[in-house]
């Protein structure tokens, strides 16, 4: 996933970028403007665009490793003793492998074969030098909000607030399976509430297509890291393991997908199956395709977004034309990086354009002299 951030400090869009045109209509020196005339739109600012991007990805990510650390929790209640499902596939999941090992070294795991439930659930939800920890993208979301403020619903960012305080004053309850279960619903239950205020009283504008397409790129990113950590549990094998079925459950239920699954696919699930659902369907909105088609529709309404859509573009033609039920478990893993990288390239487009513009024409004022 790309590194995280916080909002930086932006400037407004020069005229390459115009929303709308930026000089109001002239009035005769005798008119008197109407209070009641809707008022010229006004341009969005890098930092506001930037703040709102990076809220949408933080939200969703906190909602999503919340879900993914709970659904691994009851799936280990689940399995028998000595069918352990492990510990260390959430760190790949987030993404964490390096930051994991530079907290926790080898002495400091006291010669464990592994690390243990305790530490990786510790920096998963709150850890120190885990930026994307479940605490520390509700604490970037917040700050996020709070920068963008001008532009997104009071409501959103108090919520986010209470989500906030409400989480780190029960930190405590992490420390046992069955309270951090529940820490971990009201999380997931926060972030939702959030995503409802915003997507229920923004104005649909620019600020809310970078909510949108922040929030689905981090979306499209989480699924396919699911996807690339299990591929082995998804993908047919020799011979019927008994627990194959409570791993694709698993998967399916940590991306909210189990229920929409069985509607679209009633019969038992299977690896193919699930993997072309994941990654193909386009009315799933947690499907990679969806993900995807819905970046592409809110980019479709910013300006100087060419670069941004064909990136997009690539990434969905990608997805499409993948022959999923005929990937060998090598194969899907290439496949796997190959999208990851094409919604880097997406970030990369819209973070080039919108975040960081550049402004032509301009020189130093020692060679323009």
């Amino acid at each position: 996933m790309p590194d995280d951030r916080t909002a930086r400090p932006g400037r407004p869009r020069t005229d390459e970028h115009p929303a709308e045109p930026s000089v109001a209509p002239q009035r005769s020196d005798d008119e008197t403007p109407d209070p009641t005339e809707a008022k010229e739109p006004t341009m969005l600012l890098a930092r506001m665009a930037e703040a709102v991007y990076w809220a949408g990805r933080y939200l969703e990510r906190a909602e999503c490793t919340a879900r993914i650390v709970q659904v691994h929790t009851d799936t280990h209640v689940d399995m028998p003793i000595g069918q352990d499902v492990g510990w260390e596939p959430l760190l790949a999941i987030a993404g964490v492998d390096s930051e994991f090992a530079d907290r926790y070294s080898p002495e400091t795991l006291s010669g464990r074969a592994g690390p243990s439930e305790e530490d990786v659930i510790e920096f998963l939800l709150h850890g120190e030098g885990n930026p994307s920890s479940i605490l520390g993208a509700i604490a970037a979301a917040r700050e996020n909000l709070r920068t963008a403020r001008p532009v997104v619903p009071r409501e959103a960012w108090e919520a986010c607030n209470n989500l906030w305080l409400a989480s780190s004053d029960n930190l405590a309850e992490s420390d046992n399976r069955q309270s951090r279960v529940q820490w971990l619903r009201r999380v997931i239950a926060g972030c939702q509430r959030i995503n409802g205020i915003l997507l229920g009283t923004m104005s649909r504008d620019e600020a809310m297509s970078f909510l949108l397409i922040g929030q689905n790129l981090e979306r499209a990113d989480l699924t396919t890291r699911v996807l690339d950590v299990r591929s082995e549990s998804l993908h047919p094998k020799r011979g019927d393991d008994p627990y194959d079925v409570v791993h694709w459950m698993a998967v399916l239920r940590s991306l909210a997908a189990y229920q929409p699954y069985r509607r679209a696919m009633p019969a038992r699930p299977q690896g193919g199956s699930t993997l072309r659902f994941l990654l193909q369907d386009d009315r799933f909105p947690r499907a990679v395709a969806a993900c995807l088609a819905e970046t592409r529709a809110q980019l479709k309404g910013l300006a100087r977004a060419e670069e941004a859509i064909d990136a997009c573009t690539n990434a969905s033609v990608l997805v499409a034309t993948a022959a999923v039920s005929r990937l060998t478990l090598e194969g899907l893993s290439e496949f796997l990086d190959e999208v990851q990288v094409a919604l880097a390239d997406v970030h990369d487009r819209v973070d080039d354009t919108y975040f960081r513009p550049t402004f032509v024409g301009w020189q130093p004022e020692t060679v323009a002299s």
